[in-house]
Order: C-alpha cells, then structure tokens, then sequence
C-alpha cells in the first residue's frame, strides 16, 4: 500500500466563489495533513433562497465570508428578539455554499466533511444530493462527500440550510456555522471517526496504564494486514511509550485493535500543574504509513 504522504502529496484544492460550475481556480497546497481547514471562500445568503441547494444555483449576489460565522451576532439588538435570548434577530433561515474543485487523480481517496457547530436544523447538500442533517445546534457532525463528489474542471458545491427557531433556548443560541469546518481525507485504510478512546485504569508515582481501544476501517476491496502502533507523547513532544499490535481488516470492515501502554512515572495533571500527553497513533503497512491521528 502507499504511504500517506503519497496518497497526499500533490493533492490540490480549488476555490472559487462563482455561481454555475467550479473553475479549476487559484490551487492551495493541502500537504499531508489529514485534517484540512474548509473555513475559507463560503458564500452567505440571509433568507430563503429557492432550490440553493442545487449545483447550477446563481449565488454570484451572495455575500462572500469565511468561518466560523454568526449572522446573529452582527444585530440589530431588537428587544423583540428577547432579552433574555441576547436581544438578537437568531432566528429565521440562513444559506451558506461553498465552491471547490479536487483535482483528477485523486479518485482513489475518501473525502469527509465535519461541521463543529451549526445553529440549528441544518441540512447539508453535495451537488445537489442530500447528505442529511442535524436539528441539534451544540454538537459537530460529519458527512462522507466521496460518492458524490467530482473531479478536475466540473468542480463541486457544498451546501448548507439552517432555520434556527424563535423562543428556542433561555440563552443567546447564536446563528449560523459558528464553528470551525473541516476537510477530512484519508486512504482507504484509517482509523474510524471518533475511533480513538482511552483510559487509564491504573496510575501510580512510578506507572501509569494507558489503555487505548482503536477503531481501524478499511474501505479497500481487499483485506489488509496492518500494524497499529500508539505512541505517547509528552508536553516536550517526546515519546515516552508505545505499544504495537498487528490486526488483518477484512475489506470493507471495521475492527478495533486494543493496546496498553505504560507510561513510567507520569506526570499528573492538576489545578497548579495543567500537564498534558499526547496520544499518537499511526496505522502502517511495513514501513508504509497508511494513516496518522494525534
């Protein structure tokens, strides 16, 4: 299998911020990181806007912005609002689209979008397809794009609908994508989202157990026999343990690889000491680095 820096070496992104199909564009280098920021170029409409969700939709009057972005926040204070919601016009309909292009070659790697905080009701749409939606307006949530999505000049267009509701919270809910956006790309061997969980059963002044569950996922045709290696880190970025372990993922499978790592005389976090670890985990083939999240 390939490394992970190849499957994401020379991975381009595109940008425009124009109605009709999406031109190739300025290119923006997205290196090897998994996670890619997808705050920047999104178009804002403040209102209903009739089929805005469809690819060829004139959006060029829209209000050019980047994220996070609360169209409440900008007012006017309006008591009629209520004052004990911040006296904010936050509810109604809000429309935001986002042009972008991925380059031909890159058919072969799995796209995800994640959204940290939409307020509220959203419904997100990709080349006019519904992904689905989240009436929940304080939780992130996550979209696969990859069947969807196209590559080279056609381009692509995200898009997002939320109808926050009057009287909704005893508090200013705010409006709008609030949070931060994300890119995800990954091979088709990685770990699953939110596939990380840890523990510490067992901590002492001379031995801490780190116990780490993995949930590994291989979207290729064919099995895939991997080595998860887990790595802790400490505040200096040293490693200071690790712990491996093989595991054979049937294609198109998830399974969950557990570790224990112990960490020698761990420092522990408190008020008066706010020390913190890191946990690194990579997922390898040989020497090959099919995935790595921190």
């Amino acid at each position: 299998m390939p490394r992970l820096s190849s499957l994401l070496s020379g991975l381009t992104l595109s940008v425009v911020t124009a109605c009709g199909p999406v031109a190739p564009g300025p290119e923006a280098p997205l290196g090897e990181e998994r996670r890619l920021s997808f705050n920047e170029g999104w178009l804002f409409f403040r209102g209903e806007a009739k089929d805005a969700e469809q690819l060829g939709f004139d959006d060029s009057s829209w209000r050019s912005l980047d994220l996070p972005h609360d169209w409440a926040i900008e007012g006017p204070f309006d008591k009629a609002h209520g004052p004990s919601q911040g006296a904010l016009p936050f509810y109604g309909t809000g429309w935001y689209r986002k042009h972008f292009a991925l380059p031909v070659g890159a058919e072969d790697r799995f796209f995800s979008v994640e959204l940290d905080g939409a307020m509220s009701n959203a419904r997100v749409w990709l080349n006019g397809v519904e992904l689905g939606g989240r009436p929940y307006g304080y939780i992130g949530f996550s979209f696969d794009l990859t069947p969807h999505l196209r590559f080279g000049e056609e381009g692509n267009v995200l898009a997002v609908r939320l109808t926050p509701e009057p009287e909704s919270s005893r508090w200013y809910p705010g409006a709008g994508l609030y949070r931060h956006v994300w890119l995800d790309v990954t091979g088709p061997v990685h770990v699953a989202r939110w596939g990380t969980y840890v523990t510490t059963p067992r901590v002492s002044d001379d031995e801490a157990a780190v116990h780490v569950r993995t949930e590994v996922r291989n979207r290729g045709a064919a099995p895939a026999q991997v080595t998860v290696r887990t790595t802790v880190v400490d505040a200096d970025g040293e490693e200071v343990a690790h712990a491996t372990a093989d595991q054979l993922l049937p294609a198109g499978e998830k399974d969950t690889v557990e570790s224990e790592v112990a960490v020698p005389r761990p420092e522990r976090w408190g008020p008066d000491h706010p020390y913190l670890y890191r946990l690194v985990t990579k997922i390898r083939d040989g020497e090959d680095v099919l995935d790595q999240t921190v």
